[in-house]
């Protein structure tokens, strides 16, 4: 079952907002405010900057378009779930692409919308994501859906190798048998953490959930 769209201790989403469009940027954070459980906690019209006011601000999810002016939005959600991993960025974008989406996914974004979405959709993909889910919009994903199938069994062992250290760490954790709680307090992060950490640990393993990372991990030798 789907979480609210107030998270556990009852606090509103804090969302960030990149678009070079001040029209468009504006016209959706007009819109989520109008909202009780959304707050929007902050704007940018260009990468770079999001970057910087992301670190600064912390938002629970970031609304990112794709191509501006400068480091493109693919880049900024890169370098945002390498430095800023709690933050969740769904993607905002004009662009039906393939090649954009699977970058997307690639790069840590846990949702893909176009931005003709409409205001009930927005707000799911919000809650999705805000959950601890992922959400490609449903006509895109059919579009890659095919395309990633026939490339999972090529791309495992390469998206094995791009486990980072502190993944493996988690997957060592996951395989005694640790609760998401238990493995934050071990290695003191947060749950929410621990959550994204899992979320690119199945993305890179082509894995659906803890018991067959687990396995996949186990039948490579990486835990006992």
């Amino acid at each position: 079952m789907e979480k609210s769209l107030k998270t556990e201790k009852g606090e509103k989403i804090r969302v960030f907002i990149t678009d070079d469009h001040t029209l468009v940027r504006e016209g959706f954070a007009n819109m989520l405010s109008l909202e009780d459980d959304i707050e929007v906690i902050g704007q940018a019209s260009e990468a770079k900057e999001a970057v910087k006011k992301i670190g600064e601000l912390k938002p629970d999810i970031a609304l990112m378009d794709i191509k501006m002016p400068g480091m493109n939005g693919l880049e900024a959600t890169r370098i945002i779930k390498k430095e800023y991993p709690d933050t969740e960025v769904i993607i905002l974008s004009m662009y039906d692409e393939e090649d954009y989406i699977r970058k997307a996914v690639e790069y840590g974004a846990t949702g893909y919308v176009l931005k003709d979405i409409s205001r009930e959709e927005l707000l799911r993909a919000i809650k999705v994501v805000n959950g601890g889910g992922s959400l490609i919009q449903p006509s895109l994903a059919k579009k890659v859906l095919k395309d990633l199938t026939q490339r999972a069994d090529k791309s495992r062992e390469s998206y094995v190798k791009s486990l980072t250290e502190r993944e493996i760490q988690i997957i060592q954790e996951l395989s005694e048998g640790n609760s998401n709680k238990e493995i934050a307090d071990k290695l003191f992060i947060s749950e929410k953490t621990v959550k994204s950490h899992l979320r690119s640990i199945f993305r890179k393993l082509d894995v659906g959930d803890r018991a067959e990372a687990v396995a996949y991990c186990m039948r490579q030798g990486w835990v006992i």
